[in-house]
């Protein structure tokens, strides 16, 4: 376990005959709120005194578009990359910090494979986040306009009057404001993609293990931000920030964390009831409550 607080980054590498400082990776899938987790991380690390390496994107370990990594060059592969990021950022006295949407042990492509033993030669630390709420997940993959998977549809974006749109993921920049548009939910569909998305963290854990990551800690994206909400949640998103930040091999006290996330208290709304973000709610509603799924507590009203 290494302790990385308190601006003493280099001085810890080099005190355990560390040539580098271990990146620190956050496992978390598309619309899931990875970017809001990944900009709360970092500052939350700085805030609490560990050096953080500058990275323009979070999006530096993809292997499906290596060229986001600054340190990639044609004819390598990712892996060659990381190996160099990482060493600048020890150079500096600084963590990489990143995050990566799946690591597969089971995989067969080279880049895959490269990349898995470049972490695993850095020492890399990681934690797994992911949204309780797996309607909310399947929601916003249909709102970006995510592609099927494996053809199967998660259904289509709607606007306020149930005509197709095509702003997808666009919906949230124009003019500074979203766009109001809705999820029409294939409804045959959606117990699968239900499932693909509860899996997610259970299979990334398990595919860590067996490439010998240390232990993995699965978080919630709603326990993280539940202090952004409510003075009442504080103790939650501490606990949670807790043990995200343990997962990664950074030991902090959990009064510190409460101490910075206290700033943050009250800044947004709780999320809206899912007749703003679906169009057909009630037949969501009747297959979510069926006693075949039993899943009605998803829904916010």
């Amino acid at each position: 376990l290494m302790h990385i607080g308190n601006g003493k980054s280099r001085e810890q590498a080099a005190n355990q005959g560390l040539s580098i400082i271990p990146p620190l990776m956050i496992l978390q899938r598309g619309c899931t709120g990875s970017s809001v987790v990944f900009r709360m991380a970092k500052n939350l690390l700085s805030e609490l005194g560990v050096p953080i390496y500058p990275t323009k994107t979070k999006e530096i370990a993809r292997t499906d578009q290596p060229q986001k990594n600054p340190w990639y060059r044609p004819g390598e592969t990712l892996g060659d990359a990381m190996r160099r990021g990482v060493e600048e950022a020890s150079q500096a006295g600084q963590v990489l910090v990143f995050n990566i949407f799946k690591m597969k042990s089971w995989t067969v492509n080279p880049d895959q494979l490269a990349l898995n033993k470049a972490l695993i030669d850095l020492k890399a630390r990681s934690v797994i986040v992911q949204r309780r709420n797996t309607l909310d997940t399947v929601v916003c993959e249909i709102r970006d306009c995510f592609e099927d998977v494996r053809g199967i549809s998660r259904g289509y974006l709607v606007d306020q009057n149930g005509t197709r749109d095509d702003t997808c993921f666009e919906r949230r920049k124009e003019e500074g404001e979203e766009v109001k548009t809705k999820a029409f939910v294939n409804l045959k569909n959606l117990p699968g993609h239900l499932e693909v998305a509860e899996s997610y963290a259970e299979t990334m854990q398990v595919s860590l293990q067996e490439l010998g990551f240390p232990g993995t800690s699965i978080v919630y994206v709603e326990d993280l931000v539940s202090h952004e909400y409510s003075s009442e949640n504080l103790d939650r998103s501490s606990a949670a920030w807790k043990e995200f930040f343990s997962s990664l091999g950074v030991e902090v006290e959990v009064d510190d964390i409460k101490r910075v996330l206290a700033k943050e208290v009250g800044t947004y709304p709780p999320p809206a009831p899912h007749s703003e973000s679906i169009y057909n709610l009630k037949r969501v509603e009747h297959l979510l409550a069926s006693p075949r799924l039993s899943m009605a507590d998803l829904l916010r009203h």
